[in-house]
Protein backbone atom coordinates (compact mmCIF):
# COMPACT_ATOMS: atom_id res chain seq x y z
CA UNK A 1 0.00 0.00 0.00
CA UNK A 2 2.77 2.03 0.69
CA UNK A 3 4.17 2.31 -2.53
CA UNK A 4 0.98 2.49 -4.33
CA UNK A 5 0.66 5.23 -2.52
CA UNK A 6 3.43 6.89 -4.44
CA UNK A 7 1.29 6.79 -7.45
CA UNK A 8 0.97 9.80 -9.90
CA UNK A 9 -1.91 12.23 -9.30
CA UNK A 10 -3.12 13.84 -12.38
CA UNK A 11 -4.04 17.55 -12.01
CA UNK A 12 -6.03 20.01 -14.49
CA UNK A 13 -6.07 23.75 -14.01
CA UNK A 14 -8.62 25.64 -11.68
CA UNK A 15 -8.98 29.51 -11.64
CA UNK A 16 -6.07 31.73 -11.30
CA UNK A 17 -3.67 28.45 -13.04
CA UNK A 18 -4.29 27.21 -9.74
CA UNK A 19 -3.69 23.18 -10.17
CA UNK A 20 -5.97 20.67 -8.26
CA UNK A 21 -6.01 16.92 -8.79
CA UNK A 22 -8.57 15.04 -10.75
CA UNK A 23 -10.23 13.02 -8.06
CA UNK A 24 -9.97 9.40 -8.69
CA UNK A 25 -11.46 7.02 -6.13
CA UNK A 26 -9.40 3.94 -7.22
CA UNK A 27 -6.28 5.95 -5.87
CA UNK A 28 -4.40 4.57 -2.98
CA UNK A 29 -4.58 7.83 -1.16
CA UNK A 30 -8.74 7.84 -1.59
CA UNK A 31 -8.83 4.97 -0.26
CA UNK A 32 -6.51 5.46 2.77
CA UNK A 33 -8.62 8.42 3.40
CA UNK A 34 -11.57 6.40 5.01
CA UNK A 35 -12.08 4.44 8.26
CA UNK A 36 -15.37 3.16 8.15
CA UNK A 37 -15.38 2.54 11.87
CA UNK A 38 -13.93 6.28 12.84
CA UNK A 39 -16.51 7.59 10.71
CA UNK A 40 -19.05 5.73 12.60
CA UNK A 41 -17.78 6.32 15.97
CA UNK A 42 -17.91 10.30 15.17
CA UNK A 43 -21.60 10.13 13.90
CA UNK A 44 -22.22 8.30 17.21
CA UNK A 45 -20.48 11.67 19.03
CA UNK A 46 -21.57 14.12 16.75
CA UNK A 47 -24.83 15.16 18.62
CA UNK A 48 -23.05 15.58 22.28
CA UNK A 49 -20.39 17.50 20.32
CA UNK A 50 -22.97 20.22 18.61
CA UNK A 51 -25.44 20.05 22.30
CA UNK A 52 -21.61 21.37 23.88
CA UNK A 53 -21.39 23.91 21.14
CA UNK A 54 -24.51 25.61 22.34
CA UNK A 55 -24.19 26.33 25.49
CA UNK A 56 -20.35 27.89 24.15
CA UNK A 57 -20.11 31.98 24.52
CA UNK A 58 -22.19 33.79 20.98
CA UNK A 59 -18.09 34.75 19.64
CA UNK A 60 -17.12 31.17 19.76
CA UNK A 61 -20.89 29.85 17.72
CA UNK A 62 -20.04 32.11 15.57
CA UNK A 63 -16.43 31.66 14.36
CA UNK A 64 -17.98 27.45 14.22
CA UNK A 65 -20.16 29.18 11.57
CA UNK A 66 -17.75 30.43 10.05
CA UNK A 67 -15.37 27.61 10.00
CA UNK A 68 -18.04 25.27 8.38
CA UNK A 69 -17.39 27.29 4.73
CA UNK A 70 -20.95 27.03 3.87
CA UNK A 71 -22.40 29.83 1.49
CA UNK A 72 -25.96 30.74 0.35
CA UNK A 73 -27.08 27.93 2.71
CA UNK A 74 -25.00 25.37 1.32
CA UNK A 75 -22.19 23.50 0.44
CA UNK A 76 -20.60 24.93 -2.93
CA UNK A 77 -19.94 21.86 -6.03
CA UNK A 78 -15.65 23.24 -5.59
CA UNK A 79 -15.53 23.17 -2.05
CA UNK A 80 -17.67 19.94 -1.79
CA UNK A 81 -14.76 18.27 -4.54
CA UNK A 82 -12.08 19.88 -1.85
CA UNK A 83 -13.37 17.65 1.06
CA UNK A 84 -14.12 14.46 -1.33
CA UNK A 85 -10.59 14.77 -2.25
CA UNK A 86 -9.80 14.68 1.84
CA UNK A 87 -6.24 15.40 3.63
CA UNK A 88 -4.20 13.04 1.79
CA UNK A 89 -5.02 13.77 -2.40
CA UNK A 90 -5.66 18.07 -1.44
CA UNK A 91 -2.11 17.36 0.43
CA UNK A 92 -0.07 20.34 -1.50
CA UNK A 93 -3.30 22.50 -2.49
CA UNK A 94 -3.05 26.24 -1.07
CA UNK A 95 -5.75 26.36 1.42
CA UNK A 96 -6.92 28.82 3.71
CA UNK A 97 -7.17 27.99 7.35
CA UNK A 98 -11.08 26.98 7.57
CA UNK A 99 -10.41 24.54 4.37
CA UNK A 100 -7.38 23.80 6.11
CA UNK A 101 -9.30 22.53 9.21
CA UNK A 102 -12.14 21.40 7.39
CA UNK A 103 -11.07 18.98 5.01
CA UNK A 104 -8.96 16.64 7.90
CA UNK A 105 -12.61 16.71 10.37
CA UNK A 106 -13.97 13.34 10.02
CA UNK A 107 -17.43 14.25 9.75
CA UNK A 108 -17.01 15.18 5.66
CA UNK A 109 -15.35 11.50 5.36
CA UNK A 110 -19.13 10.34 4.92
CA UNK A 111 -19.05 12.75 1.89
CA UNK A 112 -16.13 10.50 0.13
CA UNK A 113 -17.95 7.14 0.98
CA UNK A 114 -21.06 8.88 -0.25
CA UNK A 115 -19.52 9.30 -3.89
CA UNK A 116 -17.45 6.03 -3.65
CA UNK A 117 -20.69 4.35 -3.37
CA UNK A 118 -22.67 6.14 -5.43
CA UNK A 119 -20.12 5.04 -8.69
CA UNK A 120 -20.12 1.49 -7.59
CA UNK A 121 -23.62 1.98 -7.69
CA UNK A 122 -23.26 3.49 -11.34
CA UNK A 123 -21.16 1.13 -12.99
CA UNK A 124 -23.04 -1.93 -11.82
CA UNK A 125 -25.82 -0.57 -13.46
CA UNK A 126 -24.11 0.55 -16.36
CA UNK A 127 -21.85 -2.55 -17.39
CA UNK A 128 -24.86 -4.82 -18.33
CA UNK A 129 -26.19 -2.17 -20.34
CA UNK A 130 -22.93 -1.54 -21.99
CA UNK A 131 -21.98 -5.27 -22.63
CA UNK A 132 -25.87 -6.09 -24.11
CA UNK A 133 -25.34 -3.37 -26.25
CA UNK A 134 -22.34 -2.49 -27.66
CA UNK A 135 -23.47 -0.32 -30.75
CA UNK A 136 -25.16 2.54 -28.31
CA UNK A 137 -23.89 5.48 -27.31
CA UNK A 138 -24.09 6.60 -23.35
CA UNK A 139 -25.09 9.58 -21.69
CA UNK A 140 -24.97 11.24 -18.40
CA UNK A 141 -27.32 13.75 -17.31
CA UNK A 142 -25.89 14.97 -13.97
CA UNK A 143 -28.29 17.61 -11.82
CA UNK A 144 -26.68 19.92 -9.84
CA UNK A 145 -23.23 18.38 -10.96
CA UNK A 146 -20.95 20.56 -9.74
CA UNK A 147 -17.10 19.04 -10.89
CA UNK A 148 -19.32 15.70 -11.98
CA UNK A 149 -16.65 13.56 -9.66
CA UNK A 150 -19.57 10.37 -9.79
CA UNK A 151 -20.45 10.58 -13.30
CA UNK A 152 -16.39 10.71 -14.35
CA UNK A 153 -15.71 8.11 -11.04
CA UNK A 154 -18.13 5.64 -12.88
CA UNK A 155 -16.26 5.76 -16.13
CA UNK A 156 -13.09 5.27 -14.35
CA UNK A 157 -14.25 1.98 -12.89
CA UNK A 158 -15.97 0.66 -16.04
CA UNK A 159 -13.09 1.24 -17.89
CA UNK A 160 -11.09 -1.01 -14.65
CA UNK A 161 -13.66 -3.46 -15.07
CA UNK A 162 -13.72 -3.48 -19.01
CA UNK A 163 -11.75 -1.45 -20.80
CA UNK A 164 -13.16 -2.55 -24.07
CA UNK A 165 -16.89 -1.45 -23.05
CA UNK A 166 -16.04 2.31 -23.48
CA UNK A 167 -14.63 2.21 -27.19
CA UNK A 168 -16.54 2.61 -29.94
CA UNK A 169 -19.21 4.96 -28.89
CA UNK A 170 -20.29 8.32 -28.10
CA UNK A 171 -19.59 9.43 -24.37
CA UNK A 172 -21.00 11.99 -22.94
CA UNK A 173 -22.09 14.12 -19.50
CA UNK A 174 -23.99 16.55 -19.21
CA UNK A 175 -23.97 19.34 -16.43
CA UNK A 176 -26.89 20.63 -15.43
CA UNK A 177 -26.28 23.14 -12.80
CA UNK A 178 -26.44 26.68 -12.69
CA UNK A 179 -22.85 26.71 -10.94
CA UNK A 180 -20.31 27.29 -13.54
CA UNK A 181 -16.81 27.00 -11.68
CA UNK A 182 -17.17 23.07 -10.29
CA UNK A 183 -18.31 22.20 -14.26
CA UNK A 184 -15.44 23.91 -16.12
CA UNK A 185 -13.49 22.45 -13.58
CA UNK A 186 -15.02 18.88 -15.03
CA UNK A 187 -14.26 20.05 -18.66
CA UNK A 188 -10.55 20.85 -17.55
CA UNK A 189 -9.91 17.18 -15.76
CA UNK A 190 -11.74 15.41 -19.13
CA UNK A 191 -9.63 17.22 -21.25
CA UNK A 192 -6.70 16.25 -19.07
CA UNK A 193 -7.32 12.41 -18.78
CA UNK A 194 -8.15 12.15 -22.76
CA UNK A 195 -4.55 13.35 -23.26
CA UNK A 196 -2.08 10.25 -24.27
CA UNK A 197 -1.35 7.86 -21.83
CA UNK A 198 -4.00 9.48 -19.32
CA UNK A 199 -6.91 7.12 -18.55
CA UNK A 200 -9.71 8.05 -21.50
CA UNK A 201 -7.27 8.78 -24.07
CA UNK A 202 -8.46 7.43 -27.26
CA UNK A 203 -12.36 7.23 -26.05
CA UNK A 204 -15.11 9.78 -27.19
CA UNK A 205 -15.52 12.03 -24.49
CA UNK A 206 -17.73 14.95 -24.07
CA UNK A 207 -18.55 16.90 -21.18
CA UNK A 208 -21.57 20.00 -21.66
CA UNK A 209 -22.42 22.15 -19.34
CA UNK A 210 -25.64 23.38 -19.55
CA UNK A 211 -27.39 26.51 -16.72
CA UNK A 212 -30.17 24.79 -15.73
CA UNK A 213 -32.74 25.77 -12.81
CA UNK A 214 -34.01 22.21 -11.66
CA UNK A 215 -37.59 24.47 -11.18
CA UNK A 216 -37.79 24.58 -15.01
CA UNK A 217 -36.54 20.95 -15.99
CA UNK A 218 -37.67 20.80 -19.73
CA UNK A 219 -34.24 21.36 -20.95
CA UNK A 220 -33.93 17.89 -19.06
CA UNK A 221 -36.68 15.99 -21.26
CA UNK A 222 -35.62 17.74 -24.49
CA UNK A 223 -32.15 16.57 -24.00
CA UNK A 224 -33.31 12.82 -23.72
CA UNK A 225 -35.32 13.00 -26.61
CA UNK A 226 -32.52 14.22 -28.45
CA UNK A 227 -30.59 11.36 -27.60
CA UNK A 228 -32.97 8.60 -28.44
CA UNK A 229 -31.66 5.39 -28.59
CA UNK A 230 -28.63 5.96 -25.73
CA UNK A 231 -27.94 4.57 -22.68
CA UNK A 232 -29.19 7.05 -19.78
CA UNK A 233 -28.48 7.40 -16.86
CA UNK A 234 -29.72 10.35 -14.80
CA UNK A 235 -27.88 11.61 -11.33
CA UNK A 236 -27.67 14.00 -8.55
CA UNK A 237 -25.13 13.52 -5.70
CA UNK A 238 -26.14 15.63 -3.36
CA UNK A 239 -28.32 17.80 -5.09
CA UNK A 240 -31.85 17.72 -5.88
CA UNK A 241 -33.19 15.18 -3.34
CA UNK A 242 -30.99 16.62 -0.61
CA UNK A 243 -31.92 20.10 -1.52
CA UNK A 244 -35.05 20.05 -3.74
CA UNK A 245 -38.80 20.51 -2.94
CA UNK A 246 -41.16 18.15 -3.39
CA UNK A 247 -42.89 19.71 -6.05
CA UNK A 248 -39.33 20.25 -8.13
CA UNK A 249 -38.38 16.00 -8.02
CA UNK A 250 -41.52 15.44 -9.13
CA UNK A 251 -41.46 17.61 -12.02
CA UNK A 252 -37.45 16.68 -12.71
CA UNK A 253 -38.64 12.87 -12.91
CA UNK A 254 -41.29 13.51 -14.82
CA UNK A 255 -40.00 15.22 -17.36
CA UNK A 256 -36.88 12.93 -17.53
CA UNK A 257 -39.33 9.71 -17.56
CA UNK A 258 -40.96 11.25 -20.65
CA UNK A 259 -38.02 10.84 -23.76
CA UNK A 260 -35.76 8.65 -21.67
CA UNK A 261 -34.96 4.75 -22.98
CA UNK A 262 -37.28 2.05 -21.21
CA UNK A 263 -33.89 0.67 -19.54
CA UNK A 264 -33.19 4.65 -18.64
CA UNK A 265 -31.80 5.06 -14.47
CA UNK A 266 -32.02 7.48 -11.97
CA UNK A 267 -30.00 7.29 -9.32
CA UNK A 268 -28.85 9.72 -6.42
CA UNK A 269 -28.71 10.71 -2.71
CA UNK A 270 -30.88 11.69 -0.32
CA UNK A 271 -30.82 12.56 3.71
CA UNK A 272 -32.92 10.61 6.29
CA UNK A 273 -35.95 12.00 7.94
CA UNK A 274 -36.12 14.03 10.43
CA UNK A 275 -37.02 11.22 13.08
CA UNK A 276 -34.28 8.97 11.85
CA UNK A 277 -31.64 10.80 10.81
CA UNK A 278 -28.39 11.22 12.66
CA UNK A 279 -28.98 13.54 16.03
CA UNK A 280 -25.42 15.51 15.49
CA UNK A 281 -26.06 15.92 11.32
CA UNK A 282 -29.41 17.25 12.56
CA UNK A 283 -28.35 19.33 15.27
CA UNK A 284 -24.98 20.49 12.72
CA UNK A 285 -26.92 21.69 9.65
CA UNK A 286 -29.43 23.41 11.45
CA UNK A 287 -26.95 25.39 13.70
CA UNK A 288 -24.81 26.42 10.69
CA UNK A 289 -28.16 27.20 8.50
CA UNK A 290 -28.18 24.84 6.25
CA UNK A 291 -31.76 24.32 4.18
CA UNK A 292 -31.62 20.70 3.97
CA UNK A 293 -34.70 18.52 2.82
CA UNK A 294 -34.88 15.46 5.25
CA UNK A 295 -36.38 13.30 2.86
CA UNK A 296 -36.11 9.85 3.56
CA UNK A 297 -37.18 6.82 2.26
CA UNK A 298 -40.90 7.10 3.58
CA UNK A 299 -40.59 10.77 1.58
CA UNK A 300 -38.92 9.62 -1.05
CA UNK A 301 -41.85 6.72 -1.79
CA UNK A 302 -44.35 9.71 -1.59
CA UNK A 303 -42.82 11.46 -4.24
CA UNK A 304 -42.02 8.37 -6.83
CA UNK A 305 -46.39 7.72 -5.83
CA UNK A 306 -47.06 10.61 -8.30
CA UNK A 307 -44.40 9.38 -10.91
CA UNK A 308 -43.76 6.43 -13.26
CA UNK A 309 -40.54 5.47 -11.64
CA UNK A 310 -40.00 2.60 -8.92
CA UNK A 311 -37.54 2.02 -6.15
CA UNK A 312 -35.39 -0.52 -7.43
CA UNK A 313 -32.87 -0.33 -4.26
CA UNK A 314 -31.39 1.21 -1.52
CA UNK A 315 -28.39 1.61 0.38
CA UNK A 316 -27.74 3.79 3.50
CA UNK A 317 -24.57 5.06 4.74
CA UNK A 318 -24.68 5.97 9.13
CA UNK A 319 -28.07 6.75 9.37
CA UNK A 320 -27.43 10.26 7.56
CA UNK A 321 -27.50 9.44 3.38
CA UNK A 322 -29.41 7.08 1.47
CA UNK A 323 -28.61 6.29 -1.87
CA UNK A 324 -30.81 4.77 -3.94
CA UNK A 325 -31.70 3.25 -7.23
CA UNK A 326 -34.90 4.00 -9.33
CA UNK A 327 -36.06 2.44 -12.61
CA UNK A 328 -39.21 2.79 -14.87
CA UNK A 329 -42.59 0.81 -13.34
Amino acid sequence: MNANQNQRIPHAVFENDIQLPILDITHPLFNASIDEQAYHLNCLKSARSIESLKKMPGFIQNIFVKMSNVDNSYLSGMRTLLYKLGPNLSRGIKMGFRDKWAVKQTSFMGLRIRLRDLCRCQSSILLPQLKQFPERNLCFFNIAGGSATDSINTLILIQESDSELLKGRKIEINILDIDTFGPNFAKRCIDVLKQPGERFHGLDITLNTIHYDWSQPEALQKMSLERSGWIQLCSSEGGLFEYGSDSDIIENLNHFFINSPEDARVTGSLIFDREHVNAGYLGFTEFIGVQIQYLGLEGLQRILSQTSWVLEESHEIDTIYTLFLLKKA
